[in-house]
């Protein structure tokens, strides 16, 4: 019921409540008991009025209560149900934040035991190059040497030689001084 519906409610029964109050004190100042009585009936009925009106007033209050209480929960069911959303949004994007940095580490990581294994085979390499050279260089030495060795034996083997030709020719031009003075043929 509107609010102006219930004005004219209220209205239309303090009138009827005035009217039977009206023929109540007419009725019993002229002596008509039908009067009377009719009078208090109708004092009876707008107060009934009255009171149903009360109720009625009282039970639309109490809805637009419930109403009003409704709304408010769905609204906070609402709100609840956002604030749950971007609770499990945030959570969602932390997850993911994690698992990229997770990624990213793991990449790092990767790539920086790659670049240790490289640095590691570059030295691994020369190292074995460092080896490979000093190992050429003493086989050049001992090979020096050899030669060297060679060269003295050889020096020696043709001094000796030489001292033996002297010595063979020395020994020839005694012989033939010998000879000579012998006269031999």
């Amino acid at each position: 019921m509107s609010e102006q519906n219930k004005a004219d409610e209220a209205r239309r029964g303090l009138i009827d409540s005035v009217k039977g109050k009206a023929k109540e004190v007419v009725g019993a100042v002229t002596g008509n008991e039908s009067l009377t009585a009719e009078g208090q009936l109708e004092q009876t009925q707008a107060h009934e009025r009255k009171e149903a009106n009360a109720m009625e007033a009282v039970a639309e209050a109490q809805a637009k209560q419930a109403q009003d209480a409704a709304a408010e929960a769905k609204v906070q069911g609402a709100q609840e149900r956002v604030a749950a959303n971007a609770q499990a949004v945030a959570a969602e994007e932390s997850i993911e934040a994690q698992a990229v940095a997770q990624k990213r580490a793991a990449e790092q990581a990767a790539r920086q035991r790659a670049t240790a294994e490289t640095t590691q085979a570059e030295l691994d390499a020369q190292r074995e190059a460092q080896r490979a050279k000093a190992e050429e260089r003493a086989e050049i030495r001992e090979a020096s040497e050899d030669i060297i060795d060679a060269v003295a034996e050889h020096q020696t083997s043709v001094q000796v030689a030489r001292n033996e030709e002297s010595e063979a020719d020395r020994l020839r031009r005694q012989a033939q001084n010998v000879t000579d003075e012998a006269d031999l043929p």
